[in-house]
């Protein structure tokens, strides 16, 4: 089995964004877990946040997403909020398409039926967490690595604000309990004891704790899951009504009839993506405030 750890920072559990952000770390943990399981809690989700690390999660197993569900309400980040209320000048339009494709791209990837989604609505959950788990299914196995602190999945938790996060790995090396490192923090008996022991033993040893911290992570995530409510398809109605404003279109409703408008087509409909520029659309107010003010 291929241990993980963060790139020359096998001493560095605690991840602050001083030293070294929850983003670094994350796209190494991702980028050596191609097929394998993922549980993931967060209070917050943004677009900006889920850009950062969408590459690596494109790339796991199963993938189960709980989430407060405040999320549904707060996924707009405040950057797309400056957006909406710009001057409607050519240089907001850069922004808007790459927000719109943001948004896209995030619909393509919760309609991938190995991505669940679930809304903690029975409990105030105000939990972060990360469990990398060793095999493609989070119930053969205990996870490996976790992350647990206090960054939401937005810019700001993985990138700019002093969080608090602590990375906890089974994946110990000799190096990571040396006795050198353990001076001061062992009383002197304690030493002679760990010298009677061989280098494997004391390995063992200290995996022990994190195991059990693992298992109870692993415990405590299925328990909310479990009570959790599926939240999958109110996101995925939440962010194309979201879409459809950079359409200026609205929505059709689920089992709407009639001569009602059609919803704008996501890229990843019909296996093809679709060029902005060949979407058909009503001019919006950007380009409208744009040409009236080319023609003043």
């Amino acid at each position: 089995m291929n241990t993980i750890q963060p790139p020359n920072m096998a001493r560095l559990l605690l991840l602050d964004n001083q030293r070294v952000t929850l983003n670094e770390t994350l796209h190494h943990l991702l980028a050596h877990h191609a097929g394998r399981a993922l549980d993931l809690c967060t209070t917050r989700l943004t677009l900006e946040g889920w850009a950062l690390v969408r590459e690596g999660l494109q790339q796991v197993g199963n993938l189960r997403l709980l989430l407060h569900p405040e999320t549904l309400t707060t996924i707009e980040d405040e950057s797309l909020e400056n957006m909406h209320h710009s001057s409607g000048n050519e240089c907001s339009k850069a922004p808007q398409e790459e927000q719109l494709t943001q948004i896209e791209a995030l619909i393509a990837f919760l309609h991938q039926e190995h991505v669940e989604v679930r809304l903690a609505e029975h409990t105030h959950l105000h939990a972060r967490c990360f469990l990398f788990y060793a095999d493609q299914d989070s119930a053969c196995i205990a996870p490996q690595t976790a992350i647990v602190g206090s960054s939401d999945l937005t810019r700001a938790g993985l990138l700019i604000n002093a969080e608090l996060n602590i990375m906890h790995s089974a994946h110990l090396t000799h190096e990571d309990i040396s006795l050198k490192r353990l001076r001061g923090l062992l009383e002197r008996e304690e030493r002679t004891l760990l010298l009677q022991c061989s280098q494997e033993q004391r390995l063992l040893a200290a995996r022990l704790p994190t195991l059990l911290l693992l298992e109870h992570l692993t415990t405590w995530f299925a328990h909310h899951w479990e009570h959790a409510t599926d939240g999958k398809h109110r996101l995925i109605t939440h962010m194309q009504a979201h879409k459809a404003q950079y359409y200026d279109a609205p929505i059709k409703q689920h089992g709407q009839t009639g001569g009602a408008p059609e919803e704008a087509q996501s890229p990843h409909e019909n296996h093809g993506t679709v060029p902005l520029s060949d979407i058909p659309r009503e001019e919006t107010w950007a380009e409208h405030d744009y040409m009236q003010h080319q023609r003043d």
